[in-house]
């Protein structure tokens, strides 16, 4: 996908619908699904092209952020998931599963019967794994984030169920 500095043939973008005007986050990845889906290709170059800034200095700036991704998870995964490329359906499942399954699990199953609690452990197992990876702040922060992308998850779900459409997710 391309992020929200790109270059594209107009023809091209014309011919696949442009930007879907509804989806609030995520626009960039599913046109490059429908791109991709006319026999086009999308090529991303090695080099960074711009610095982008998301002016985020406090917590709750990028707790909104993390739950507009996980909106975008669901919206992309809803429109694109049955797409050959199984678009963002992945990352909504994982989403799911660390931000809400399992922490649910673990509470129901402590609560049940306590030396089940040690299923906890799947998250500080997780979060070594996230920190060799790619370090302390980024693995610190992939993890906490899944429950805010699951808030987003379930946002989306509820407005899509009960016909109400989400409006922007601002985080600044």
């Amino acid at each position: 996908a391309c992020g929200g500095i790109a270059m594209m043939r107009l023809a091209v973008f014309e011919s696949v619908g442009r930007f879907r005007e509804e989806l609030i986050a995520g626009e960039e990845p599913e046109l490059c699904v429908r791109i991709r889906a006319q026999g086009w290709q999308v090529w991303r170059l090695a080099a960074p092209m711009a610095w982008h800034d998301a002016a985020m200095t406090r917590f709750g700036q990028w707790w909104r952020r993390s739950k507009r991704a996980g909106h975008a998870f669901a919206e992309g995964a809803a429109l694109q998931g049955r797409s050959p490329e199984r678009h963002w359906v992945a990352e909504t499942r994982r989403t799911l599963v660390w931000g809400l399954v399992l922490p649910l699990a673990i509470l129901g199953a402590a609560a049940w019967q306590p030396l089940f609690g040690l299923a906890a452990l799947a998250y500080p197992l997780q979060w070594l794994r996230l920190v060799r990876r790619g370090g302390l702040e980024w693995g610190t922060f992939s993890l906490l984030g899944k429950i805010a992308e699951a808030q987003g998850v379930l946002g989306y779900w509820a407005g899509r169920l009960t016909g109400r459409r989400r409006g922007l997710i601002e985080y600044k």
